[in-house]
């Protein structure tokens, strides 16, 4: 099954994704969550699959620190900005144009650790969403560590307010659906939503994250602070992102699990 990839192409094609993880503070807060919890749960020498990998920046953030990693996406435009960045970094052990909903190029239980941050909000059939789950697990070892990002419905009905309260038609397909029709390339769900969607799977939950806490509420100030004060920001934000009265209102959120 393939992944409908028109769109998502168009819209990656569209933005310099390379760049997205750190152009202000509210971008930062993102990336440095999510390294900050993945490395207190991967084990060092790791084999890592990234298998929805954008413009790599987690590929290259995990092999320059030692791990062995394979970098694939769906969007060749990201595999290029991969392969054109390459030079700078530790080496890849390989990078490709796949889906995830393909792995077949890799046998079962291969890897030490899965990340999946970025599939889950482009699918949004339910059954595509399954399967990315299942690749993502079949090629997993037992005892490895997956990754899973999500997109929060809440919080972006809080990014999307005007919109949304403009055309309340297109509130009501979003709440039911998960995105309406005048934005079918991202699939949005809720913190107890996508535990029941992989409850049926062999995993535990170690940590599930707010991973940008509070940005669409307090972003814009966050976003002038120094350094220094953006430091603190970060130390605060770490101490309460898996507070679950927070969850909802991040714009992501991430589940790391271990697959037993």
């Amino acid at each position: 099954m393939e992944i409908k990839s028109e769109s998502i192409e168009d819209f990656y094609n569209s933005i310099d994704e390379s760049a997205r993880l750190k152009r202000k503070h509210t971008n930062q807060i993102e990336f440095l969550t999510t390294v900050e919890y993945l490395n207190k749960c991967i084990k060092p020498n790791s084999s890592i699959l990234d298998a929805c990998a954008g413009g790599g920046i987690y590929s290259f953030y995990f092999s320059d620190r030692g791990h062995q990693v394979d970098a694939g996406d769906l969007v060749e435009k990201n595999v290029a900005d991969i392969i054109s960045s390459q030079k700078d970094h530790s080496e890849l052990n390989d990078i490709f144009v796949g889906s995830i909903l393909d792995l077949h190029k890799y046998e079962d239980e291969k890897f030490d650790v899965v990340l999946n941050l970025g599939s889950h909000y482009h699918l949004t059939d339910t059954a595509e969403r399954n399967l990315s789950f299942e690749e993502s697990i079949r090629v997993l070892k037992t005892g490895g560590i997956i990754a899973i990002a999500y997109v929060n419905q809440y919080a972006n009905i809080i990014k999307f307010r005007e919109m949304f309260t403009g055309e309340f038609e297109l509130l009501d397909d979003y709440m039911k659906n998960g995105f309406h029709s005048k934005n079918k390339v991202f699939y949005c769900t809720t913190p107890e939503l996508i535990e029941k969607e992989i409850e049926d799977y062999n995993l535990e939950i170690v940590h599930h994250i707010a991973t940008d806490g509070m940005k669409f509420i307090i972003g814009d100030v966050v976003n002038e602070l120094p350094m220094e004060k953006f430091k603190k920001w970060m130390a605060f934000h770490l101490s309460t992102c898996e507070d679950r009265s927070i969850l909802g209102a991040s714009e992501h959120g991430l589940i790391i699990a271990k697959k037993v």
